[in-house]
């Protein structure tokens, strides 16, 4: 129990650093966001390189891909479903219940516990998440709202990106057998070491910028708790039966496979929903209730997520 202690604090203490930053306006919001971009274009591109270069890949990994995103477009649609009822209606309903805060949560929180060399457990749940947020989830969202067709430029942007060609690459030198020549090489061991130091900054600095962006509306508590509360049960209600019907099935699960199973079902929305949403509605209460339940749902699932390591601390 006081070894997860020593792994839950680091979170804590660096999401209250975070928070005293803004508090004490040592660096401004300009800034924050200069850092995740360096995050999201650097560091957990780094991690995910070297994870999946390491990693060992299993066939089934790939039907568990497929499942994964099947539950997601599920609950997507539940959630439209949902609304055809007057009592539980909510134009949030089907945006907040579906998609998951992977790679600026779910790594670093997985990550601080487990440990680096077991993040493959989660990272396999991870690539149906950004394949469903691209190809499905935003598209989706932009159908609905505007009638507009799909874009190929969506496609360009998904292939673009520093986390998906660090995913491609790290698979393609995996499956080449190309993980012995990153360590024996003297050139390739230095760029591996150095992804590796690059990997090693997003779990501060993302946790440094959550606690930075913690801001809650009064106004909004109400609804966002309902809207937090409806995501998690049915997420964990209708994940649970997946992982139950077909997961199992797939592959044998491990303890470490289950721990980030769970973890992925407790992560929160998007980052990036109220934006997407200001992008088609325009800046209107709807955002301000989405960034409100957004940050809500990331106070809960971090601290669902300490109250689980240290339940599960004695089979560690």
């Amino acid at each position: 129990m006081f070894n997860m202690l020593v792994k839950v604090i680091p979170i804590i203490l660096l999401m209250m650093i975070g928070y005293i930053i803004k508090v004490k306006n040592l660096i401004k919001n300009e800034s924050i966001r200069d850092i995740n971009k360096i995050v999201i274009n650097i560091s957990l591109p780094a991690i995910l390189f070297n994870n999946f270069l390491t990693m060992k890949l299993e066939k089934e990994y790939l039907l568990i891909v497929l499942i994964n995103i099947l539950l997601l477009i599920m609950l997507y649609y539940i959630g439209t479903l949902i609304n055809k009822t007057e009592k539980f209606s909510h134009p949030l309903n089907p945006l907040i219940v579906t998609g998951f805060s992977f790679g600026l949560l779910g790594i670093p929180l997985f990550r601080t516990v487990f440990g680096a060399e077991n993040l493959g457990n989660l990272l396999i749940l991870g690539i149906s998440n950004e394949i469903f947020i691209w190809f499905i989830f935003f598209p989706l969202i932009k159908l609905d709202s505007s009638k507009n067709s799909f874009s190929f430029n969506r496609i360009i942007e998904f292939f673009k990106s520093p986390i998906t060609l660090a995913i491609i690459f790290g698979i393609l030198f995996n499956i080449l057998g190309y993980e012995s020549i990153f360590k024996m090489n003297n050139i390739l061991k230095g760029i591996y070491e150095t992804f590796v130091f690059l990997g090693d900054l997003a779990t501060p600095l993302i946790l440094i910028g959550i606690g930075y962006g913690l801001s809650f509306t009064k106004k909004y508590m109400k609804t966002s708790i309902k809207l937090v509360l409806f995501r998690l049960f049915l997420i964990l209600f209708l994940g649970y039966i997946f992982k139950f019907l077909f997961i199992n099935k797939i592959m044998t699960s491990t303890n470490l496979f289950n721990y980030a199973f769970f973890t992925f079902l407790i992560l929160p929305p998007p980052f990036a929903l109220p934006i997407l949403i200001s992008e088609i509605a325009g800046k209107n209460d709807l955002e301000e209730l989405a960034n409100n339940t957004v940050m809500l749902s990331t106070v809960t699932s971090v601290l669902i997520y300490i109250f689980f390591v240290f339940l599960i601390s004695n089979n560690l």
